[in-house]
């Protein structure tokens, strides 16, 4: 299992990821079990165009299963004069990737449209528009895009579609109203969300009542801090829960990208 976490500051894009890869093997009665490796590269630096990449759901890509972090380290290299821009990136990594990924079959007796996406990528950088260094970001995954499509009507959810989730006009317009940007998360994000939520009322009213602001700052590195405890708490509680091993786990990779360029200081290089 994965989690990934990106979020859209005023003052910078933050983004952050576990390291953990859960793999299964067969064990000599022929029962299966399944192990976790760590250290593996879900966040990525795009040198070329000052963003980063991280991604969620399957390890591998086929035909050859390479493991999905070696595969996008690849391809960021290999594509380099095929990009100028974060569009041209998420659309040639949108086509790649459904040469890859085949088409996700679906039952219609059995259809669960929350159930859908098997891979997906975080594309977070700065465009120029209207004058101004602007956040965007591309989702770009199968499955059920709910940002844009949430009945799964108008973008087909059985193939990699390159979602324009937060363009740099709507950024811009909520950014100059105050309006706080929802926080992505994605792989085993809905547990997160739930507990995350709860906390947050939590943290709400000691606010109130006790002065206490939790976290302190909308400063990048403080928010970056509070992003990390965010997947350093699942990981805990996945390793002890009933699970045992920590799903979500190893180290935990961070990336702030600011209009001056991206400070990759808390990514494994």
């Amino acid at each position: 299992m994965t989690l990934i976490l990106t979020e859209i500051l005023p003052s910078g894009i933050i983004m952050a990821a576990d390291s953990a890869l859960t793999k299964t093997t067969t064990l000599p009665n022929g029962n299966v079990t399944y192990f976790v490796l760590t250290g593996v590269h879900k966040l990525q630096v795009i040198e070329k165009l000052n963003a980063g990449i991280s991604t969620w759901g399957m390890g591998a890509i086929p035909p050859k299963y390479t493991q999905t972090d070696i595969w996008l380290q690849d391809f960021i290299y290999n594509q380099r004069g095929n990009y100028d821009s974060l569009h041209d990136f998420a659309i040639i990594l949108q086509n790649e990737l459904r040469r890859h990924i085949p088409p996700i079959t679906v039952d219609k007796k059995t259809f669960n449209i929350e159930n859908l996406g098997t891979i997906g990528f975080h594309l977070a950088g700065y465009v120029d528009y209207n004058g101004r260094k602007t956040p965007t970001l591309y989702h770009i995954h199968n499955g059920i895009s709910y940002v844009l499509d949430p009945q799964g009507t108008k973008i087909d959810p059985t193939i990699v579609n390159a979602n324009h989730d937060l363009p740099p006009d709507e950024v811009q317009k909520k950014l100059s109203q105050g309006i706080e940007l929802p926080l992505y998360r994605n792989g085993d994000w809905f547990l997160a969300a739930r507990f995350f939520n709860l906390v947050g009322n939590f943290f709400d009213s000691l606010s109130k009542q006790d002065g206490l602001t939790v976290p302190d700052s909308r400063n990048l590195k403080e928010r970056t801090e509070w992003l990390r405890f965010q997947i350093r708490t699942m990981s805990e509680l996945y390793r002890l829960s009933n699970l045992h091993l920590p799903t979500i786990g190893g180290k935990i990779d961070t990336l702030i990208i600011t209009p001056n360029g991206v400070d990759d200081c808390g990514l494994t290089l």
